[in-house]
C-alpha cells in the first residue's frame, strides 16, 4: 500500500524510490504532474483526445528512462521536454488540423457565472496562441502557465536563455498584433489589402485570418 507521506516527498526522493522498485512513488509523480502536462499537450496538439494519448506515452517513456540508469533528473523540466518531443513526433505523423479546445488555460470546467463574452474572449486567445510558431507557443506556455525560469525553459526547448527571451518577446508581440487585427474594421481591412504600404497590408492580412467575411471577400 502507498504511504500517505509519499505525496509530500520531493521529486528526487520519488525518483530514487522508483529506481528501487517502488511503483507507488511513480504514481505520485504522475498525479503531481499529470494535470499541467495534459494542459501543455492539449495546447501543443490542439486536440484533447490526441493529448491524452501522447501523455500516456510520456509517462511510459519517463518510467522506462527512470529505471534505465541512475543519472540525475530534474523531473519538472525533464517531463516537459519528453512531452514536447512526443507532441512534435505525433504532429509530424499527422499534420491534419486538430479539434479546437477551450480548456487549455483552465484546469477545471468553466463555472456557471462565466459570461458568454468571457468564453468568446478565451476562445480567441486560445486560437491566437495555437497560431503561434511551435517554439514560441511552447516557450509561452512554459513561462505563463507553469512559471518555469528561463534556464529550465531553455533545457526543455534545447536552446539558450537569450533565445528563450527572444521567443517570448516575439510570441507576446504576435498575440498583441492578433488582438489588434481582430479589432480592425472590415472596411478598413479590405481597403488596406490593396494599400501600397507593406505594414498596412500585413495588418489587413492578419485581420482576414480572423474574419470569415473578409476572407471570403479576399
Amino acid at each position: 500500500m502507498r504511504s500517505p507521506l509519499l505525496r509530500f516527498a520531493a521529486d528526487e526522493k520519488l525518483i530514487a524510490l522508483v529506481r528501487r522498485g517502488r511503483d507507488d512513488a511513480f504514481d505520485v509523480l504522475v498525479e503531481r504532474y499529470r494535470p499541467r502536462l495534459l494542459a501543455f499537450c492539449r495546447n501543443m496538439m490542439r486536440s484533447s483526445e490526441d493529448a491524452e494519448d501522447v501523455l500516456q506515452e510520456v509517462f511510459v517513456n519517463a518510467y522506462r528512462a527512470i529505471r534505465a540508469d541512475d543519472r540525475p533528473i530534474a523531473a519538472k523540466a525533464w517531463l516537459y521536454r519528453i512531452a514536447r518531443n512526443r507532441c512534435l513526433n505525433e504532429l509530424r505523423r499527422n499534420s491534419a488540423a486538430g479539434v479546437e479546445s477551450m480548456d487549455v488555460f483552465e484546469a477545471t470546467e468553466p463555472t456557471a457565472i462565466e459570461t458568454v463574452e468571457r468564453r468568446e474572449h478565451l476562445k480567441e486567445i486560445v486560437i491566437d496562441v495555437k497560431r503561434l510558431p511551435e517554439q514560441q507557443r511552447a516557450a509561452l506556455m512554459l513561462r505563463e502557465m507553469e512559471g518555469l525560469p528561463y534556464q529550465q525553459i531553455a533545457e526543455v526547448l534545447d536552446t539558450t536563455v537569450p533565445s528563450v527571451k527572444s521567443l517570448l518577446v516575439r510570441a507576446r508581440m504576435g498575440l498583441a498584433e492578433a488582438a489588434e487585427a481582430r479589432l480592425m474594421a472590415c472596411g478598413v481591412a479590405q481597403t488596406a489589402l490593396r494599400s501600397a504600404s507593406d505594414a498596412e497590408r500585413k495588418a489587413a492580412r492578419r485581420h482576414v485570418r480572423h474574419c470569415a467575411e473578409c476572407a471570403a471577400a479576399a
